[in-house]
């Protein structure tokens, strides 16, 4: 009896070390769930292509204080102090208050000025709009002191095409972008279904098909529009299973050859910062044809990556990729901001989530805040 006894407070006793291990097991992914995804190593190919390796890990608090200062220097100093409040403070309504709309005014071509950057916000219109939200609020509060010139997102804006509720969600809040500033989008996976590759409701979305003075190719699936303002051009390349696309973009971006050009495009990087499938079909038929493009956004993958790759010619092409909508709870609301410095042809690029109020979603921030050089 006394053995059984024993036994019974073993057994107890291990089923208590085995819930302990799994408490801290599940709650140890605390702000860097996806720092494992992006390898460090770089590579080097015949084409002399780099994948740039992110420096030694160094601590940053958590949440990272909102910065105090702004300006255009070759490291990015972020701006002032939001005062978006903590999601967790907020009360619902305030999330969907009509703020008044300032005219959108484009920024003079010789000043610097910003993208804001979108990537996967599929979560938000699928089960939390209010984050959505949150974003555009912020797009909106801080548009003039970024200099913000549009808002862009590579894709996968909803979760399933199929759900009209998906679709009014996102569009509560990027209409409410679009009373003050322009945005830009690509279609991802979940937008037009991953093999049926399908634009029907992907059309039917004003902020899919606008403005007007884009050039599409077949329905949506690419499009170009220069910003003589800013003296760029804006490539969309939407998702497909092909590249049938690229004679028509290459021909179209050609017709701009003093426009360097920044590709928005769904899939490009794996989230070890290799070349996606679809990432080496853009790369063989576009990017190594057209030697304006400077510059690809992506999405898709989960985690964060960047690739360069410098061309016979001499000019080097640099990869973005961010998507945090997994981390579900670290990950949320997270936006890019790129400031191109027409001195400088420098992007300085930082990470911000106005839902958490918070800068840099890595630990190391240097994974999320950093400068490409003379990369436009």
């Amino acid at each position: 009896m006394n053995q059984s006894r024993v036994f019974q407070a073993l057994w107890l006793l291990l089923l208590s070390l085995i819930c302990i291990v799994l408490f801290y097991w599940r709650r140890e992914p605390t702000k860097y769930p996806q720092e494992v995804l992006a390898q460090e190593t770089a590579l080097t190919e015949t084409v002399e292509t780099v994948v740039i390796p992110s420096p030694s890990p160094s601590p940053s608090p958590v949440p990272t204080p909102a910065p105090t200062e702004y300006e255009f220097v070759d490291v990015f100093v972020p701006l002032y102090t939001t005062g978006a409040s903590p999601a967790d403070t907020v009360p619902p309504d305030s999330m969907f208050a009509q703020e008044s709309a300032t005219p959108f005014t484009p920024p003079k071509s010789e000043e610097p000025f910003s993208l804001i950057w979108f990537s996967d916000t599929q979560y938000y219109a699928y089960k939390r709009p209010e984050i959505f939200q949150s974003m555009a609020d912020w797009v909106i509060r801080t548009y003039p002191e970024y200099r913000t010139t549009a808002v862009v997102c590579t894709g996968d804006i909803v979760d399933n095409r199929n759900y009209e509720r998906h679709w009014t969600n996102a569009d509560a809040a990027i209409s409410r972008i679009r009373e003050v500033l322009p945005f830009y989008c690509v279609a991802g996976n979940h937008d037009v279904g991953a093999d049926s590759v399908d634009y029907t409701q992907y059309r039917r979305a004003d902020f899919c098909t606008a403005p007007d003075t884009m050039l599409f190719y077949d329905d949506c699936r690419c499009w170009v529009l220069p910003l003589p303002e800013q003296q760029i051009l804006l490539c969309g390349i939407g998702w497909q299973n092909n590249t049938e696309y690229a004679d028509w973009l290459n021909a179209t971006i050609a017709a701009y050859p003093d426009y360097p050009a920044v590709v928005l495009v769904h899939s490009f990087l794996n989230d070890d910062g290799t070349l996606s499938t679809n990432g080496k079909r853009v790369e063989q038929a576009v990017l190594s044809v057209s030697p304006t493009i400077r510059l690809v956004l992506c999405g898709h993958n989960d985690g964060s990556a960047r690739w360069s790759k410098s061309y016979p010619d001499g000019h080097t092409v640099n990869a973005m990729m961010y998507n945090f909508q997994d981390d579900k709870k670290y990950g949320l609301g997270y936006a890019r901001i790129l400031m191109f410095n027409p001195g400088t042809r420098n992007i300085a690029v930082t990470t911000y989530s106005p839902f958490l109020d918070d800068y840099n979603y890595y630990k190391d921030a240097a994974r999320d805040t950093f400068t490409l050089y003379d990369a436009w």
